[in-house]
This record gives C-alpha cells, structure tokens and sequence, in this order.
C-alpha cells in the first residue's frame, strides 16, 4: 500500500574537485562529501546524469554528476539504505533497508515516497529493476529472492539459495534473472514462470555481485574467493576465471557498451579488463571500499564510473578514456592457465583401462582385469596438438569402472564433465552397443550442457568392428554423441585423432587474467 508522502529534504553536502589522474585513462571528475556514515550500493541513473546513493544514516542522496552538486536526500526508511536501483526509464527509484524490511520507491523528480513495497520479511541486500520496467527483484538476507509487480504491489517467492543474496541482475531482454548468493552459487531464474532454470558453480566461497552483458552472452560474478568468474549465459559453462584481487570482490560491472569490466576489491582496488582478451588493462590501488555492501557505479555506455571514497562517507565520480583502455597493453604479464576433465565410460571389458593408459601414458600396458571404483590421470595440455604455445594447465582423465555396482555412484562423477568417450565392444556380434545409452541417458542428466561425447570402438586390433558406418551414424544420431573414433591401446591406433579431439573443451576456455588467473571450465 502507498503510504503517506513524505517532502524531500535538502541538507548542505559539499564537493571538492581534485586533480587527481592515478591512470592516463582515469581522470576523477568530483568529489562528493556530505555523509558521515558508511555509503552502500550506489546507482547511477539511465542517462548517467544523477547519482543515488543510500547510507546508513537512513537516507539517499541526489547528485548531479555534471556539476557534482548535492541534490535531494530522501528519507523515510527506519534504518540503514543498503541498495538503490532507477526504474528503466529513470522516472523511479526503489530503495530497500536493512532493518525495515521495506522497499520504497520515490519519484525521482521530486523526491516524493511513491509506493512502500512490504513483505520482506529480511534485510534487503541486493536490488535491481527489470529490463521492462514492470518487475523488481530484490534478494535478501534469508536467502529468499523475490519478484515484485510494482503495479500489483505483490512479490512472487523464488527459493532455491541456502544463503544471503548479495546480488541480483536481469538479463538484458529481460526474461531471466541470477542471482548470486553466500551459498558459493549463482542461479539463473525464468523469470515468466519464477522456475530455477541452471545452478552455476565453481566459486570457492561467498558470491557477492553479478553482472550481466549488454550482449547477453556472458554473466560475471564476483566473489570472497578474489576471483571473478565469467559464464557462459546460454550454457551455464564457466568460460573464465580471472584472478588478480588480493581480497574480496565486491563488485563487477560492465561498462564501454560491453567491451570492458570494472571490478572494485573490499581493499580499494579497481581493476579494469577488456572482454575480448580478458587481459586486465589498469588496476589502480585504494581508490575505495568501505564495506561487503560498497561497490562501482558505471554507466554502460558513458565513460563514467563512480566509487567509494578512501574516507568514509566519500564518493568519487571518474572520466573513462575507454578507447586508450581498450588499445592498452596488459597492465601485468598475461599467463594462460585451463583445464578439463574427460571421462571413459561404458560396461565392464570394453577397454577404458587401456585406451586410458594409451591417451594419458603414450604407451601400452597390460591390465590385470577390470578397474573397480576408478581411476584417473592428470597430463599436461601441452601433450594434446592444437592448443597455443603460451598455454598452461592439464587434462583430468577419468576411468570409471562399469560394474553394475558402481553405476549410481560415478553419476555423481560426472557433473563438471567436459568431455566423455562412451566405449563399445566392437567384437560383439550379438549386442555391440550394450551400455552405451544407458551412459547417453546418464550424461544427458547428469552432465554440464556443454559436455562434448564421443563413440568409441576400442581394441580394433584384437577384433574387427562387426558394425558399419550407417549402424553408428544411427547411434550418433539416436543418443547426441559428437563424433566416432576406432581405436587401439596396443597399437595406438586413433589415439593421435582422440588426443586432437580432446583439446576441444580447451579451446572455448582459455582465460586471460592477472597476476596467476587459470580456468577452470
């Protein structure tokens, strides 16, 4: 329900215009002074010419960003303002609290208190408008995402995180949303149906902030592990990891239309990498950060970025020169670190042991009997042809024995898989496909959407395939394998081809980063 308006109040700020320039691409425009208490999520409006930013002193400032001067403060929340987001069409701003349990959205304008949205239950941590301007997201301390319809003044409840939201971002057509949470994942939402759609992980602790492509097709995330991590949005595959911050990553956005990152540590530093390479191209110490709630302020277009300042209540506003950023040479050296996993799957005898000792080894070894439980070699990825000189890292092959007994146990083995070679017995007149769509059904459950698979018909020199070429096109087609190798550990015959073949889960995830980035799918 709206509740009673309250009028806006003008209090005196100041600001100071420094001549500061700690990067020939960074010149600071402004900064702001007026607050004496901590400053939380700050927003800058779609034309990039005000500034929002709340604080725990209960309100939210007003500033405009091209003469710097302090505007309307907005007040009418009973504690602490953490997050504050402009509606699309700048004509609104939602704000939510810590200790109210409220979210107020005020006529950008006059400074008017619209509408109090209630029902939250939690302090709000995280805000964000949708795309079209009808929904609202917030995510909140109990781990609870909700959905509100402004107009109906009602929230649908998305549950799946057992821990505090931290952040929440709508892809750009607006019809999903993620949200990143201290659980360590982030989840992507349909947001017509309020359904879970995909769970990313691969964060090693918190996730405080996500961010979303104007292109679509990436989602960053940032987090207490000081890594940000770059999503494949359509597969949910993890494409990057870029490392460089010593401590935690409070915030990544996307500025320059897409063709940049800005990233702000809880220690003050903002790092800058362009998405193309994703080589870092300026880190700047200490510019800001107060709090697990600070963060950057950019303008996705406009070469604007506003931050936390060193003192407390501080804010800075920032000229970008996006075109020396993008034209820069690596602010550090660049090393390329990946990895993938690979596994050989089918029933008990068909080879997997040998074939595996071949890919891994290069050589032939005898094998006393099955392989119970599994096993698994780690090789490095300069072995497999195709890959660039200047690439570090390693191929994880996995050998999971075929035994019925062990069936339900390696499906659990399979859910960061990238690659897997599903192995037939090629002198099996009678059935020679045996197990091979069971493991098709499993992968299909089980394994990232990404996963390449492939038919392979192993120990062709101790028996002659017993199928043709249409009999196996049809398994291809039937189960949605990728391609066909016949094979020999003895002989290593089309394992040169396979090694080949293995460098595809590579090539789509070689990160570029900093100081010692390496990727992890």
């Amino acid at each position: 329900m709206a509740q009673e308006k309250k009028p806006p109040m003008s209090e005196p700020a100041t600001t100071k215009r420094p001549s500061d320039h700690p990067h020939p691409a960074l010149k600071l425009r402004y900064t702001l002074q007026g607050y004496t208490r901590l400053i939380y999520k700050m927003a800058l409006s779609p034309d990039g010419l005000t500034l929002a930013s709340p604080s725990l002193d209960s309100t939210i400032r007003l500033w405009n960003c091209t003469t710097g001067e302090a505007g309307l403060r907005l007040k009418g929340h009973a504690g602490a303002v953490q997050c504050t987001a402009w509606s699309p069409d700048g004509k609104l701003i939602a704000s939510a609290g810590g200790s109210d349990y409220t979210v107020n959205l005020w006529d950008a304008r006059s400074g008017d208190l619209y509408l109090t949205l209630h029902g939250q239950g939690n302090p709000v941590l995280s805000i964000a408008w949708c795309p079209g301007g009808n929904l609202l997201a917030t995510g909140s301390f109990d781990g609870i995402v909700r959905l509100w319809d402004v107009e109906k003044e009602s929230a649908r409840v998305l549950k799946r995180h057992t821990d505090s939201i931290y952040g929440v971002a709508w892809s750009p057509d607006g019809r999903w949303l993620c949200s990143a949470s201290g659980d360590r994942t982030v989840q992507l939402w349909d947001a017509a149906s309020a359904d879970p759609v995909r769970t990313l992980r691969g964060h090693l602790d918190m996730v405080l902030c996500l961010a979303w492509s104007p292109d679509q097709s990436h989602i960053a995330s940032g987090s207490t592990d000081r890594t940000i991590r770059i999503w494949d949005s359509e597969t949910g595959q993890q494409k990057y990891v870029l490392e460089g911050h010593t401590d935690w990553v409070l915030s990544a956005s996307f500025l320059d239309s897409g063709r940049l990152l800005a990233s702000l540590g809880a220690n003050g530093a903002v790092r800058v990498w362009r998405t193309d390479t994703w080589t870092e191209v300026m880190h700047i110490d200490h510019i800001g950060g107060r709090s697990i709630l600070s963060n950057l302020a950019v303008h996705p277009i406009s070469p604007l970025m506003v931050t936390p300042g060193q003192e407390r209540g501080e804010v800075k506003i920032w000229d970008l020169d996006c075109g020396l950023l993008r034209s820069c040479q690596p602010a550090v050296p660049t090393v390329f670190y990946v990895n993938a996993k690979a596994v050989l799957l089918g029933d008990s005898g068909v080879g997997k042991s040998g074939l595996g000792i071949r890919i891994a080894e290069g050589k032939f070894r005898h094998t006393a009997g099955s392989t119970h439980g599994a096993e698994f070699w780690h090789f490095p990825a300069q072995r497999l042809p195709g890959l660039p000189s200047n690439v570090e890292g390693e191929l994880t092959l996995w050998d999971l024995a075929g035994q019925p007994e062990y069936r339900l146990t390696h499906q659990l083995f399979l859910d960061d898989t990238d690659a897997a070679l599903l192995l037939f017995d090629c002198s099996d007149a009678n059935d020679p496909f045996r197990g091979v769509p069971y493991w098709a059904k499993v992968l299909k459950k089980h394994a990232p959407a990404h996963v390449a698979k492939f038919l392979i018909s192993a120990r062709c020199d101790v028996s002659p395939v017993t199928v043709d070429r249409r009999e196996i096109n049809q398994v291809l087609a039937q189960h949605g394998l990728d391609d066909y190798f016949k094979t020999s550990a003895s002989t290593g015959e089309g394992s040169s081809c396979f090694s080949t073949t293995c460098a595809r889960p590579f090539r789509g995830t070689v990160c570029r980063g900093a100081a010692r980035p390496f990727c992890s799918r």
